[in-house]
């Protein structure tokens, strides 16, 4: 099944809201195709059961008694779990593991919901996987939600986000054969759920056909995220991209004219139209680096190469391929939301990439990594 990622934290220190995959099939997801499209492919039985018994026992993948809807083996979160502590088994991507990962970056993009399990601040805490935080139902830079987390419908990143049940907001997508937007394959423009990036509807984007594992990881090698350079404040959840998703649940943190956790009240003099003269309240999104590639921003992927870096990645406003370098045309590297932050969950706090207490200015030792990875001056 297709992968998501979106974002924040307990920033801010506090912990988060949601988010983790979907399916009808909640558990059709066992079988995916390999080449980035989210069609089943495959035995039925990989995901479905008629009786829900074999030889007397469950087909629940975690051996208990619970049946789920259209016939599958498992909901969501198991079928998304894993175990063993696998990436991907029968092509189904696992964002949920029994034991940490052997480092923070074996994991597939979104990263992995086993550390919200030990810690809030460090993943989005789904139903089913964590109990409600300190937070309750709000997340940080936006207003309460209905209910805790879940993975798809109106309380939820996959699926129809008008739907309130999980199975009915995602029903049909695992089966449905996705457009290409492009003539890359794994291209999706956001037209249809099925034809949506790892099922967020309306989200733009080129999907890795094997979710971004590490051992295929590269600069030509990745995810696409589909971003736009905004000019003005307005955020209207609408535009496909990769934070316009992230911001429907902390919209606070997308907006540059909002004070801190207030959705309504303006900071004076603070906006998109003028970043150039005033000081950033928090960091930006939909911001495109090539407006400031003659200061530090520049050397982002390595001065005069500027090779794309999968572990900071950059969103592009076109989808028609898969930037291996960027800083080479305006809209080619647009930070997001997901720039810094796992979507499922990490190893650090407010579900960063990297360790933020880690990053010691100029005293670095293995080059322009995490924050230095854009602000590159700051590390040498």
């Amino acid at each position: 099944m297709r992968y998501a990622e979106n974002k924040i934290s307990k920033s801010f220190n506090r912990p988060k809201m949601t988010v983790a995959v979907a399916g009808m099939l909640l558990g059709a997801v066992c079988l995916l195709p390999g080449a980035g499209m989210a069609q089943v492919t495959g035995p039925c039985v990989s995901c479905h059961t008629m009786h829900n018994s074999q030889g007397g026992a469950s087909m629940n993948p975690a051996s208990t008694t619970t049946v789920f809807r259209s016939l599958t083996k498992g909901d969501c979160v198991g079928c998304h779990t894993s175990t063993t502590n696998a990436l991907v088994e029968t092509n189904t991507p696992k964002v949920n593991h029994g034991a940490a990962p052997a480092s923070p970056t074996d994991t597939l993009a979104g990263g992995s919901f086993y550390w919200v399990q030990t810690a809030n601040a460090k993943g989005h805490n789904v139903l089913g996987i964590a109990g409600a935080d300190s937070l309750g139902n709000t997340p940080p830079g936006g207003s309460a939600l209905a209910s805790q987390l879940t993975c798809a419908g109106t309380v939820g990143c996959h699926g129809d986000r008008t739907v309130a049940d999980q199975y009915a907001s995602i029903s049909g997508s695992h089966h449905a054969a996705p457009q290409n937007a492009g003539t890359v394959a794994g291209a999706v423009d956001g037209t249809s759920l099925a034809n949506s990036y790892r099922f967020l509807k309306g989200i733009k984007g080129i999907e890795d056909p094997t979710w971004e594992t590490p051992a295929t990881l590269a600069a030509n090698k990745h995810n696409q995220y589909y971003g736009v350079s905004r000019t003005s404040d307005a955020v209207t959840g609408t535009d496909g991209t990769i934070s316009a998703l992230c911001g429907q649940c902390h919209g606070a943190f997308h907006a540059s004219a909002t004070a801190h956790n207030d959705t309504t009240a303006p900071a004076a003099g603070i906006s998109y139209a003028n970043n150039m003269t005033s000081p950033w309240v928090r960091h930006p999104t939909d911001f495109d680096m090539n407006k400031v590639k003659t200061k530090e921003y520049g050397a982002y992927g390595g001065s005069g190469t500027n090779a794309y870096v999968p572990g900071v990645p950059v969103a592009s406003n076109s989808i028609t391929a898969i930037k291996s370098t960027v800083l080479q045309a305006d809209g080619d590297a647009i930070v997001t939301c997901i720039s810094c932050h796992r979507a499922h969950g990490s190893a650090n706090d407010d579900l960063l990439r990297w360790s933020y207490a880690s990053m010691d200015a100029h005293a670095s030792t293995d080059g322009n990594v995490g924050c230095f990875a854009c602000h590159t001056t700051k590390d040498t």
